[in-house]
This record gives C-alpha cells, structure tokens and sequence, in this order.
C-alpha cells in the first residue's frame, strides 16, 4: 500500500525558532554595526532593539520557507517524526491485516523529504531491512529525478517479487486495497 502525507507533524517550533535566531542575529548586527559606525546621535541601544525586532520578523517570515524551514527542524527530527508517523499510517490503514501478515506499506512525507517502507511481521522476519531500505532509496532517487509515479510503480513490483522471493505466492484476491492514499494534514 502507499501512502502519501503532504506532512508528518505541523511542526509547530519552525515559528519560535525562526524568530528567535532572526532576533539574535539582528542584535548582533545592530551593535555590530553601533559599534563600528556609530549611532548616529541616538542612544546605542535603540538600534540594538530595532535590529531585534526586524531579526524576529524577518526569522519568522524566513521560517515560511520549506527549506529554511526543514533546516530549522534539524534531519533527525524530521525522520523521527516521519517514522512515527508511517507507523500510524500502518496501523490506520490495518496493512497488518492480511492472512500471513506480509502487509508492505511504501510511506511517503512530502515535507519532510522521507520514503520509508515497512513490512509486517510475516515478511521482516525473512527480508532483511536493507532490500526495504533499498526500495526506499528508489523511490526517493525517483522523486528527485521527477519521475515519482514510475518510482512507485517500481517499487510495489519490487515489494511483490520479494514476498515472491521469500515464499508467500501471489494471491488472486488482494487483500490491500491498490489505490494510493493521500492525506493533507
């Protein structure tokens, strides 16, 4: 099954975190710039707090940017996160719910830049995690090349040549519905 969510988590921090370093190097650069030009007749430490308010402004307004703010929420963040998430999504959608319990769930974060695929415990016990990881990479390689539907194609016939592979024959009645979920959130 794939599953597609446009993010993991709304990331609430990105703001306050944005605004906070925006404030910090705007101070910074104001009393840099006091102390080297001078205030030009005003009390030294006015500029110090225009230059902090225009920082948090413009940290804020630079934190609306996906880049920037990825950047801010840090890689180990957004793959914990996309983790935690992609196990919801298996169990919202019951992929544990086949006979042999070789339900596959290809996840992906948009946001987050994350493919990760996750396989019951009927086929993680003979796959080793490296061919999901595999598969993963595929996927995500795909996406960068702007190709992502063949990418996910690709991958949904590797996933079914490796239960092939492992010994669960392919059913005739699916058992987990085709059709790619997509949720906003």
């Amino acid at each position: 099954m794939v599953y597609v969510v446009e993010r993991c988590d709304p990331h609430p921090e990105v703001a306050w975190k944005g605004a906070l370093l925006g404030g910090a190097l705007g101070a910074a650069c104001a009393a840099l710039a006091t102390r080297l030009f001078g205030g030009w007749g005003t009390l030294d430490h006015l500029w110090v707090l225009i230059g902090l308010q225009l920082g948090v402004l413009g940290g804020w307004l630079a934190s609306r940017f996906e880049g920037v703010a990825r950047r801010l929420i840090g890689g180990d963040t957004l793959s914990s996160r996309a983790q935690g998430r992609a196990a919801e999504a298996f169990v919202e959608q019951s992929v544990f719910a086949t006979a042999q319990r070789t339900g596959v769930l290809i996840f992906l974060a948009l946001f987050e830049h994350r493919v990760l695929v996750l396989a019951d415990e009927g086929i993680r016990k003979r796959v080793e995690a490296s061919a999901w990881d595999e598969i993963a990479t595929h996927v995500a390689a795909g996406i960068r090349a702007g190709e992502p539907a063949p990418a996910l194609i690709d991958a949904v016939g590797r996933c079914a040549r490796l239960l092939s592979a492992h010994g669960i024959p392919a059913n005739s009645t699916n058992e987990l519905t085709d059709e790619p979920r997509l949720r906003r959130e």
